[in-house]
């Protein structure tokens, strides 16, 4: 298996992602790794030695996180993350990851790989941390915007394979985010999600659930629109950001503070390992012709060894293939 890393994208790029790599590689990856960027900066950063299992793939461009995704790789065809994704296409790696801008990952997916057969829209599959000490899929989080009921059941379905090849979680439960639990509550394309998730035979539909829902853990799965996921996965690692620097600060800052967190070392211990999203933040691009991985633009070495570990997954259980076998056997 050969996976691909865009080795400029991301706030602590190069020197992180390079980290991550040789952690992977180190931990006992079975992986071959190709580090795509600019060659110079991305030798520099593995140091004399050389590396077994991993390679350099020249690219001189990058795409910011301020441009626009689509325009930015029509116009430049030597961007890290274009380069990757193309070396996906002609078979020269078998998934691609980054922690680059997302809307360039999107749509070099789309522009490259396309969509699986039989899938309308893409999702973007964002894993959250909930109470229940157990990661939750949150789809759509951010691909599409403007998704209908149809295209929800497709997500539901998408999601059920991802979790349970990638995830291990055997017959995955799916509710509909919505403002209320019963059926008939939300807008006309809720009602009319919630009544073709209940039809369908294929995945464990458990019915409406609310947005506290989401970090409860009450289902595996949470569909809605990408608005409406992106939103939410935002305002939850925003809280989840704001909860532990209080912690830090408000309750064990100072001398006192510094002591009584001794006492509840512990503890925090078990929150901390709770809240932390880094072995499962990484998601596939989910309906792409192909693996794309996007993972957080924050990473460091920790959550982007664990954004390969998702992708060769991913690779090694079939999951292109196995979405596309649902999708027809469900058409």
């Amino acid at each position: 298996m050969r996976i691909a890393v865009d080795a400029m994208g991301g706030d602590h790029a190069p020197d992180e992602i390079v980290r991550g790599a040789l952690s992977y590689r180190e931990k006992g990856g079975p992986a071959d790794l190709v580090l795509v960027g600019r060659e110079d900066v991305l030798r520099r950063a593995l140091g004399a030695t050389e590396r077994e299992g991993i390679a350099v793939r020249d690219a001189r461009d990058v795409v910011a996180m301020d441009e626009h995704p689509a325009n930015a790789l029509r116009r430049r065809g030597d961007t890290s993350i274009g380069v990757a994704t193309v070396m996906v296409k002609t078979g020269d790696a078998d998934a691609v990851v980054s922690a680059g801008n997302t809307g360039a990952t999107m749509a070099a997916a789309l522009m490259t790989l396309g969509r699986i057969r039989g899938i309308d829209r893409p999702a973007l599959c964002g894993m959250l941390p909930t109470s229940r000490g157990k990661p939750a899929c949150l789809l759509d989080a951010g691909a599409t915007m403007d998704a209908d009921e149809h295209n929800i059941l497709q997500f539901a379905r998408m999601a059920s394979r991802f979790m349970e090849r990638v995830h291990g979680v055997a017959s995955p439960s799916v509710g509909l985010i919505n403002v209320g639990e019963e059926p008939e509550k939300g807008g006309r394309m809720q009602q009319a999600a919630h009544a073709l998730l209940s039809g369908a035979h294929d995945i464990h539909f458990y019915g409406n659930i609310e947005g506290r829902d989401v970090i409860r853990g009450v289902t595996d799965i949470c569909v809605t629109d990408g608005f409406t996921g992106n939103v939410l996965a935002k305002g939850m690692e925003g809280v989840v950001d704001v909860f532990v620097e209080g912690i830090r600060n408000d309750i064990f800052g100072g001398v006192l503070g510094k002591v009584a967190a001794i006492v509840a070392l512990p503890g925090l211990r078990t929150f901390r390992g709770r809240m932390d999203y880094d072995p499962y933040v990484s998601a596939p691009l989910l309906g792409v012709a192909g693996v794309s991985v996007v993972t957080h633009g924050r990473a460091r070495a920790p959550m982007m060894r664990w954004a390969i570990i998702v992708a060769e997954r991913a690779v090694a259980t079939g999951l292109v293939n196995v979405i596309g076998e649902g999708v027809a056997s469900a058409a």
